[in-house]
């Protein structure tokens, strides 16, 4: 496989990963695994730097374990290519015939003492990648997350520099606040730019340019928190609406009657009581039927107190 069909591979897997077609990854990892790739189209293709991005963004276990297979198989290749490289100038004598015994045994022990250099460089030189398309990657997500940031605080011409430096400001205190998860990092930033852009939350975008709101207390801020006042009033009374609408309704009185005995006591002076089932459990659209199916009846005692259902009623 040459250059090109190996960058061509590399092209095709970062758009099967955006697609998250991971079976044709797959396909194309084996049609890597099968054939041969040198040290040289290990440097000067990118096919490493994809395959460490395939392993940190791709949720498929299959094909990061053929990812890592494959980058060991690399790693182990490139060691014995670089060696035999070394080896290889190492045995050609640039002084002829005229080099001594002593001479020979001398540069033998000093070869023998210092280290291949290609046996310390091939695992440093997948970890330099790894860690620099990380950084990379890392910097541009950042880079973009500014952008929109500063595009939802939409600046007027005399405050764009203003606006510049504040998204710069709330971007670098959201990162701190998330430097472990980059999923909870997007997620927040992506709330604040919604909230940003949101009209009916114009005082968060006042606040941070006139200075009122920090930007850290900005990214601080929870969803429930950065809210306008219109949805914070149909928050509370969407809330009051739903304890309502579970509580027990107070000082209900009844309907008196005397042709039911009590059996604790043995009266007869009871109160008959009606409360819907919405009342007590859910709202009444939640739970359909007639009147008689979402309704519960009760009887009270007025002596003892003691209450019972339908079920235990001893009638007179």
């Amino acid at each position: 496989m040459d250059a090109k069909e190996i960058v061509h591979c590399a092209l095709q897997i970062e758009k099967f990963n955006a697609e998250r077609s991971y079976g044709n990854i797959l396909t194309l990892l084996g049609d890597l695994d099968k054939s041969h790739v040198t040290a040289e189209q290990l440097e000067t293709t990118d096919i490493v730097k994809v395959l460490y991005r395939l392993l940190k963004t791709c949720c498929d276990g299959s094909v990061k374990k053929a990812a890592r297979c494959l980058l060991s198989k690399w790693k182990r290749q490139y060691s014995k290519d670089t060696q035999h490289v070394k080896c290889t100038k190492e045995g050609k004598d640039p002084a002829g015939e005229g080099v001594s015994r002593q001479e020979e045994s001398h540069s033998d022990g000093a070869v023998e003492d210092v280290k291949d250099p290609g046996e310390q460089q091939a695992p440093s030189l997948m970890v330099k990648d790894a860690e620099a398309s990380a950084s990379s990657d890392c910097s541009t997500i950042r880079a973009k997350c500014v952008q929109l940031l500063l595009a939802a605080l939409s600046p007027e011409p005399p405050d764009q520099d203003k606006a510049a430096e504040l998204a710069r400001d709330v971007e670098q205190h959201i990162h701190k606040l998330y430097t472990s998860s980059q999923v909870k990092y997007k997620a927040c930033v992506r709330s604040k730019v919604a909230n940003l852009r949101n009209p009916k939350s114009g005082h968060l975008r006042q606040g941070l340019l006139s200075g009122s709101l920090s930007p850290e207390a900005f990214a601080w801020m929870s969803a429930e928190e950065m809210a306008g006042t219109e949805l914070r009033q149909l928050r509370e009374k969407y809330s009051s609406q739903g304890v309502s609408e579970r509580q027990l309704p107070r000082d209900m009185e009844g309907i008196e009657t005397q042709k039911i005995r009590c059996k604790r006591c043995g009266g007869s002076d009871c109160r008959v009581t009606q409360v819907y089932r919405g009342a007590l459990f859910l709202p009444a659209w939640v739970r359909p039927g007639g009147p008689d199916e979402d309704a519960m009846t009760f009887v009270t005692c007025s002596q003892c107190g003691q209450q019972w259902y339908h079920s235990s009623w001893v009638c007179l």
